[in-house]
């Protein structure tokens, strides 16, 4: 009996471990092939403001897993009284950061050093990533519950609990374009656009397969968190 115990207790700790490792739950970017962009703005552009626009990611493997984030370059919103009618943005990927693991100096800079590499994001040949809204639509969706993983305390919730529409837009990385469609909170106040959005994407997707060491294997799925604002 107490052999059998301790054999639960076992197991339930592994894939408690295992677990914790996983890309944390979240919505997941339905992701097809590219789709056209309309060349017909319609409403007023708004700039980006880049200073409180952000994008953060996790990234995971067996063993744990690396936060870290995205600055974004430009980009603009195009706003018809208060919806949201089109936009874009680019992601300075050659600049990404990550959050440091606290007295590892050098595995921080090896780590970063690997992520710019051809390994992943080969950044000397494609320094930045773009995003371009195909489309925009309000939310038929279901109500959606706040999900919070204690060991990834940097980012404390992983879904729009409250989302407003449904984005579309083609993501170009690494030379390749997808199309991805997630839930959003869009808020247009005054002269303020504000948008809000988190979900997971395959990072092979876009050519991103390394795969890892044999014993420390990558997730595929990388979480990504993103929050824009623009102004008139």
């Amino acid at each position: 009996m107490k052999r059998e115990l301790f054999l639960i207790l076992v197991t339930a700790g592994l894939f408690l471990f295992i677990s914790c490792a996983n890309a944390p739950e979240s919505d997941e970017a339905k992701t097809t092939g590219a789709k056209d962009v309309d060349q017909n703005k319609t409403g007023e552009k708004w700039n980006l403001n880049i200073s409180d626009s952000k994008i953060e990611w996790i990234g995971t493997k067996v063993t744990g897993y690396h936060t870290g984030t995205v600055p974004i370059k430009s980009g603009e919103l195009y706003v018809n009284n208060t919806d949201v009618t089109a936009g874009r943005f680019v992601m300075d990927v050659a600049n990404m950061d990550i959050s440091p693991v606290k007295g590892d100096t050098s595995g921080n800079a090896r780590l970063l050093g690997h992520l710019k590499s051809a390994d992943f994001f080969d950044v000397s040949q494609y320094p930045e990533a773009t995003f371009e809204l195909t489309g925009v639509k309000p939310y038929t969706g279901g109500p959606l519950k706040d999900t919070a993983d204690e060991r990834q305390d940097e980012i404390s919730e992983y879904k729009v609990t409250d989302p407003t529409h449904t984005i579309s837009g083609n993501l170009t990385m690494k030379g390749v374009t997808k199309n991805i469609e997630f839930p959003a909170r869009i808020t247009v106040s005054g002269n303020t656009a504000e948008a809000i959005a988190k979900f997971n994407i395959d990072r092979k997707n876009w050519g991103i397969v390394y795969e890892g060491k044999k014993d420390d294997l990558i997730r595929d799925a990388v979480h990504l968190g993103i929050s824009i604002k623009a102004a008139k």
